[in-house]
């Protein structure tokens, strides 16, 4: 269960976060829990990724092909004394993003959806180009030795941590140290915990 203070329901936020992200863990069920990290492509409101055609997650997918797909970014440590002056280890922390997904996995057949799909995770990669476009016939070959598959969303959450449930002593205590580190995630994450923190929470 997501503390409310934590949870994000914006979803051009948790899209945004989707679309800077280059990896995440598949989660599936057999015998066992497997859980395997991988690259992915946040596209037309799914999450896809490729694969070869043969190993455990692929079988394990053809068996059951609900999954859970995670995707976390960690922004900064918070040291414990950043927030406290009581010299406990308690409060030491890491501030993050994070979305999780449950869906249906199915694999991509049709030629034209997998280039899209290739298309859009190039613009990420290599925004410059210089490569042949994925509608090119040189690619048909090229695809026959992989697998691509679409996970279909059906349920996400999302839980952004920056202290957002901190009472205002701590807060600024907090915002004081980090801009006294000065580092430039530091920084950007000052800007997230202001972007954050609910109006309740404000002076």
């Amino acid at each position: 269960m997501i503390r409310k203070v934590s949870e994000i329901k914006d979803q051009a936020l948790i899209e945004q976060m989707l679309l800077s992200g280059s990896y995440g863990v598949l989660s599936l069920m057999g015998d066992r829990p497997y859980g395997v990290p991988l690259n992915y492509i946040y596209f037309q409101d799914a999450i896809y990724f490729h694969s070869a055609p043969k190993g455990e997650k692929i079988r394990l997918l053809k068996q059951n092909p609900q999954v859970s797909f995670s995707v976390v970014t960690e922004d900064t440590i918070i040291p414990s004394n950043f927030s406290s002056d009581e010299g406990l280890a308690c409060p030491a922390t890491a501030f993050f993003k994070s979305v999780i997904i449950e869906g249906n996995a199915q694999i991509i057949e049709d030629f034209d959806e997998i280039g899209k799909t290739f298309t859009a995770m190039m613009q990420n990669l290599q925004p410059e180009g210089g490569y042949l476009p994925f509608e090119d016939e040189v690619y048909k070959k090229k695809f026959k030795a992989l697998v691509v598959v679409k996970i279909n969303i059906e349920r996400l959450s999302a839980k952004f941590k920056f202290g957002q449930g901190l009472n205002q002593k701590r807060f600024q205590m907090l915002l004081d140290n980090l801009q006294k580190r000065g580092t430039k995630i530091d920084l950007l994450t000052i800007q997230a915990m202001h972007q954050y923190r609910p109006e309740k929470y404000k002076c």
